[in-house]
C-alpha cells in the first residue's frame, strides 16, 4: 500500500488498516524538519495526528543550531513522540556513505547486514548513483522568430544565461513556383526544383553562428542546431520542400555543407561549386533524438575524449540515416533544447518561475515524465515524479507491451503513488505518434481519477494529435511533425548503452537489463519500410561500430580515473541503465569481461552475413 505522508486520504486508510493498534510513523529528525507534510497546518488525519518514533540524524546537514527547529516541529505533533539515538558507530551510517564506499572500492561490511551486502554486490547496486536528482536550471537557450516583411524571416538563437548573447541565426523566405528563375537566375536549377518540389517551398538564405571559441552555451554544433530548428519551424508551418543557397558568396560553407548533407540535403551538381544549391524533401521527415550523453553518468559524460567519441559516432549515424530515403530530410534534435523547451512550457502552465526559488514555492500541478525526456530530473518549483515505463518485447520479437521498467513496482502501483499526491498532472513523453504508452496508462489514470491537465511531448505527429483528441486530452509539444515517417532515440541503437527490454522467464544478470537493439545481428528492424537489405546491413554495422567507439572511450577513461578495468559488472558506474543484448536462453555473459569484448563478437557475427546483403544487389 503506497502512502504519501502529505495525503490525508492515504493516512486515513493507513490508520483504518490497523483499527486495534496505535500506528507509529518512524522517521529521521531531518524529515521532521524538512518534509513539506510537517509544514502544513494540522488537520484531521494529517501526519501531525500520528505517534512518532524519531531517530536523531547527526550529520553535517543537521547542525546544532537546527535542534531548536526540530523541537518546534515536534511540538506540532499531537501523538506520542519517542526520540531515539543510535550508538555512535551506527549514527552516521547512510545510503550516501554506502554509495561512497562502493564507488571508492572500500568495504561496506561494517555498515550493513551481511545478507543485504551480498544482495548489493550481486546486483551491482549503488554504483555512482547521484543521491539527488538534478534540477533543470534556468532556460539557457531561447529561440526568437520575427518577421521584417511579409515573407522574409529570421530565426535567432540566444544564450540568455550569458546576457542574451546571440549564438547564431538563420534567414529564410517563401518562394513561389512561378518566380524560381528570378530567384536563382539559372534555368537548370529552376527546372529541377519545379519538377521535384512538393507543396510549399522555403529558401534558406544562410546559417550564421559565432565561433566555437566564443560559444559558452554548452550546445554542440550550432549550425546543425539552428538548421534543425529552422526546418522544424517550417514543417510546422506546412512547408514541404527546402532549398539552401547562401546569400553571401564569400561566407565559409565547409562545415555547413557537411551538416546539410548529414541532414539529407542533395547538392545540385549543376549549381555553382563555390556557392552550391542544396535541396531536400520535408514531406515525410525522419527524426532522431541525440540523447547518448544523457545516458552516460557523471563525470564521464563531461569527459572530452568521451564527448569526442560521441560526436564522431554521431556523424556516421546521421550519414547512415540519409541513405534510407535519399533526398528526404533527417532531423537530429538536440535533447537539451527539447528539455528546456518543455520545462518552459511546464512552468508557464504551472504559473511558476523557471528559476528555483528560495524558499520553495511549488506550483499546483505536478510533472510526471513517463519516457526518457526529463527522466531523473526535477523541474524548477514543480513537484516532479517519474513513471518508470519500458517497451518490453517477447523473445520472438513478434509482439511487445508497455510495462513497468524491470525491477520497478507495477505500473498500477506507480500510478497509485501519483494519485497520493492529490495534484493535477502534466504528463511528459518523448513522442506521441502511435500512442502505445499513453494508451496503456490512460485506463489507470481513469481508474484512480487522476486529473491530466496537459500532455507535453518532444515530438508530436498528426496521428499523435488525433490520438490525443480521441482520448480527450490537451496536448502540446516542442516540435510538431505532421507526417512523421520514422523516429529514433540515438542511445537505443547502441548495444550495452540503450535498447528495449526483452522478456524471458530466466533472471537477468547482475543489475543489467536484458535488452534488444533493433539492428542486425540481434533482430531485423522490420519497422523500417521500403529500404534494401544492404542499407539495413550498413546501418546496423554503423550502430555497432559507434557503440564500440563510445564504449572503448569509456573503458579507457574509466581505467585512467578508477585504476581498474571497466567490466560488465561495473557498467552501472558509467551508464544510467546498463543493458546487455539478449543472446538466447542458457547463453550467459561473463561479467568480468569488458562490454567492448562482446561487442566485437557481435560485429564479427554481423560481418559473416554481409554476403547475403550484397547478393540482393
Amino acid at each position: 500500500m503506497p502512502v504519501n505522508i502529505a495525503n490525508l486520504d492515504d493516512l486515513k486508510a493507513l490508520r483504518e488498516n490497523f483499527p486495534f493498534s496505535e500506528v507509529y510513523i518512524v522517521v529521521g529528525s531531518d524529515v521532521i524538519l524538512n518534509a513539506s507534510a510537517y509544514q502544513k497546518n494540522k488537520r484531521k488525519n494529517s501526519i501531525h495526528t500520528f505517534s512518532h518514533i524519531i531517530f536523531d540524524r547527526k550529520t553535517p546537514h543537521i547542525a546544532d543550531e537546527k535542534e531548536e527547529g526540530i523541537q518546534e516541529a515536534i511540538k506540532e505533533i499531537k501523538g506520542e513522540t519517542i526520540r531515539l539515538n543510535l550508538t555512535p558507530c551506527y549514527e552516521e551510517i547512510s545510503s550516501t556513505q554506502i554509495r561512497n564506499n562502493i564507488d571508492e572500492n572500500r568495504g561496506i561490511s561494517r555498515l550493513i547486514d551481511p545478507l543485504a551486502q551480498k544482495y548489493i554486490y550481486e546486483n551491482s547496486l549503488y554504483q555512482r548513483e547521484p543521491q539527488y536528482k538534478s534540477v533543470i536550471q534556468t532556460i539557457s537557450i531561447k529561440l526568437l522568430e520575427f518577421t521584417r516583411k511579409l515573407n522574409p524571416r529570421i530565426l535567432l538563437l540566444r544564450d540568455v544565461r550569458h546576457n542574451g548573447m546571440i549564438l547564431g541565426f538563420s534567414a529564410f523566405h517563401w518562394v513561389r513556383s512561378n518566380i524560381l528563375f528570378q530567384e536563382f537566375k539559372d534555368n537548370l536549377i529552376s527546372e529541377y526544383i519545379r519538377e521535384n518540389t512538393v507543396g510549399r517551398t522555403i529558401v534558406i538564405d544562410g546559417i550564421f553562428t559565432i565561433s566555437d571559441m566564443e560559444n559558452r552555451s554548452g550546445l554542440e554544433n550550432l549550425e546543425r542546431v539552428i538548421l534543425t530548428e529552422t526546418l522544424s519551424f517550417c514543417i510546422e508551418k506546412d512547408y514541404n520542400y527546402t532549398i539552401f543557397r547562401s546569400i553571401l558568396n564569400d561566407y565559409p560553407l565547409t562545415s555547413l555543407n557537411e551538416n546539410l548533407e548529414l541532414m539529407g540535403f542533395y547538392r545540385l551538381p549543376f549549381s555553382d561549386k563555390d556557392n552550391p544549391v542544396f535541396v531536400v524533401d520535408m514531406s515525410k521527415p525522419c527524426i532522431v533524438n541525440l540523447d547518448t550523453e544523457t545516458i552516460i553518468k557523471e563525470p564521464f559524460c563531461q569527459n572530452l575524449y568521451i564527448k569526442k567519441s560521441v560526436i564522431i559516432s554521431r556523424k556516421r549515424l546521421l550519414k547512415s540515416f540519409t541513405t534510407f530515403y535519399p533526398g528526404n530530410v533527417v532531423l537530429p534534435f538536440n535533447i537539451d533544447l527539447i528539455n528546456q523547451t518543455i520545462v518552459k512550457k511546464i512552468c508557464k502552465i504551472n504559473d511558476v518561475s523557471t528559476t528555483p526559488l528560495i524558499p520553495r514555492a511549488l506550483g499546483r500541478s505536478m510533472c510526471v515524465p513517463f519516457g526518457k525526456i526529463l527522466h531523473k530530473m526535477v523541474v524548477p518549483n514543480t513537484v516532479t515524479k517519474s513513471l518508470h515505463t519500458e517497451k518490453i518485447f517477447a523473445s520472438d520479437m513478434k509482439s511487445f507491451e508497455i510495462d513497468a521498467f524491470p525491477n520497478y513496482m507495477s505500473l498500477e502501483n506507480q500510478v497509485k503513488i501519483i494519485h497520493s499526491f492529490d495534484m493535477p498532472v502534466i504528463l511528459i513523453d518523448d513522442y506521441l505518434h502511435k500512442g502505445y504508452r499513453i494508451k496503456t496508462l490512460e485506463p489507470l489514470f481513469k481508474k484512480y481519477d487522476i486529473k491530466i491537465k496537459k500532455i507535453i511531448v518532444g515530438a508530436l505527429s498528426g496521428s499523435g494529435k488525433e490520438i490525443a483528441t480521441i482520448l480527450n486530452r490537451d496536448v502540446d509539444c516542442a516540435h510538431f511533425i505532421p507526417n512523421l515517417r520514422l523516429w529514433f532515440n540515438e542511445s537505443e541503437l547502441y548495444p550495452f548503452i540503450g535498447g528495449d527490454a526483452l522478456r524471458r522467464k530466466i533472471r537477468t544478470q547482475g543489475n543489467l537489463v536484458r535488452s534488444i537493439n533493433q539492428i542486425l545481428p540481434y533482430t531485423f528492424p522490420s519497422f523500417i519500410k521500403n529500404i534494401s537489405a544492404k542499407t539495413i546491413y550498413n546501418f546496423s554495422e554503423v550502430c555497432i561500430e559507434n557503440a564500440l567507439t563510445i564504449l572503448e572511450a569509456l573503458e579507457n577513461e574509466y581505467q585512467v580515473i578508477q585504476q581498474r578495468k571497466l567490466t560488465l559488472d561495473h557498467l552501472g558506474e558509467v551508464i544510467i541503465y546498463p543493458r546487455y543484448p539478449d543472446q538466447g536462453e542458457d547463453m550467459k555473459y561473463k561479467l568480468n569481461l569488458s562490454p567492448s569484448h562482446y561487442l566485437g563478437n557481435s560485429l564479427e557475427l554481423l560481418r559473416r552475413t554481409k554476403g547475403m546483403a550484397d547478393r540482393e544487389m
